[in-house]
């Protein structure tokens, strides 16, 4: 049965900002939820294309990385320094049986998420990624130069340890992040339009 506070979640989700971006100076990020829908067909897509994975589990499992999000908060980077590993995964694993009570296949999914040891649950942790690089490069071409030091750390992330999400990040950032991880970054010419709003000078 689908209880109020599941709803609420849900909806929580499209209102909770990811608030790493704050740090770049971005005063209206996107949310958790625009994250995760963009992230989820993007792995789907990906997913298709390689032998021997299960699509669907990719999309399900990228759908559901971040719920635990409506209630523990989207943790920055430079914030999770001052928290052990071990706490946060606690609260989440905390959070998640909460939202999910006895549903199996949830669970399940989860626990090999978490375990990061099937070639499914490797995509999403790259493509998890792959999208905030590409969200990184949408906000730069809308003004918002901080970011760039986020996308001189991208080479160092799982984007470029998995061969399918480094190849689009090869292809579709080549022109401003170097893939060793060094040097400035340069200007291009975006190969999409982005719909980031404007940085105000």
């Amino acid at each position: 049965m689908i209880s109020a506070d599941w709803i609420r979640d849900l909806h929580r989700l499209k209102r909770m900002p990811r608030a790493g971006w704050f740090r770049a100076g971005i005063v209206h990020p996107e949310s958790v939820a625009d994250h995760s829908f963009a992230a989820a067909l993007l792995a789907w897509r990906l997913a298709r294309e390689l032998p021997g994975l299960d699509a669907a589990k990719v999309l399900l499992m990228m759908l559901l990385h971040d719920v635990h999000e409506a209630r523990l908060t989207d943790i920055p980077d430079p914030s999770k320094a001052y928290l052990s590993r071990e706490a946060i995964e606690a609260a989440e694993v905390r959070i998640q049986r909460e939202q999910w009570g006895e549903d199996r296949e949830v669970r399940i999914l989860l626990t090999e998420l978490r375990a990061g040891e099937s070639e499914e649950a490797k995509l999403v942790r790259a493509v998890d990624h792959l999208e905030f690089l590409l969200q990184a490069e949408a906000y730069r071409d809308a003004g918002h130069p901080l970011t760039e030091k986020m996308l001189r750390r991208g080479p160092e992330g799982p984007a470029f340890e998995h061969p399918a999400t480094r190849k689009v990040a090869e292809e579709l950032l080549g022109e401003v992040l170097s893939v060793e991880g060094a040097g400035t970054l340069a200007p291009h010419t975006p190969r999409w339009k982005s719909n980031c709003p404007r940085a105000v000078p």
